[in-house]
């Protein structure tokens, strides 16, 4: 009776169907979901950030060079975005170095005003531990740089 049945032929082929969408289709269909959120968030993330930098530029040329409530302001605003205050290296970052910091009048022979943000990247090769790699190399920095006019007089 049970060799009967294993014999006859499959009629019912909605079982074969439903295990293939299971098994390929909808990991594939997650796997791009999730790179397409992933991408999404990182491009928000940047979009934003720019956002700082420009605001920041603003303040900059305002008051005529970096001073240390702006810093403070681009600090907060950061860590509010998910980059927060870190030490690496014996560094802290966010890192300023390169920015004006010392006031530059409107009227001055160069009214140039820099700003400078740097701030360690995420490591995202931290993933491939996961396949065996052993260590990864320094992933690098976000360093922003803008060119502005002082206002100040």
């Amino acid at each position: 009776m049970l060799l009967g049945r294993l014999l006859k032929p499959i009629r019912n082929e909605k079982g074969i169907s439903n295990l293939i969408v299971l098994l390929i289709v909808l990991p594939i269909f997650f796997g791009v979901t999730v790179m397409i959120a992933t991408t999404f968030l990182y491009v928000m993330r940047q979009a934003k950030l720019d956002d700082i930098k420009d605001r920041a530029l603003q303040m900059v040329e305002t008051s005529g060079y970096l001073s240390p409530a702006i810093q403070n302001d681009i600090k907060n605003k950061m860590a509010q975005l998910g980059y927060p205050a870190v030490t690496k290296n014996g560094i802290s970052y966010p890192y300023f170095t390169g920015s004006t910091l010392t006031k530059v009048g409107k009227f001055d022979a160069d009214p140039t005003v820099k700003l400078v943000i740097q701030y360690p990247a995420t490591d995202l090769a931290k993933i491939m531990i996961f396949f065996g790699v052993d260590s990864t190399e320094d992933p690098g920095y976000f360093y922003i740089e803008e060119y502005g006019r002082s206002e100040e007089k």
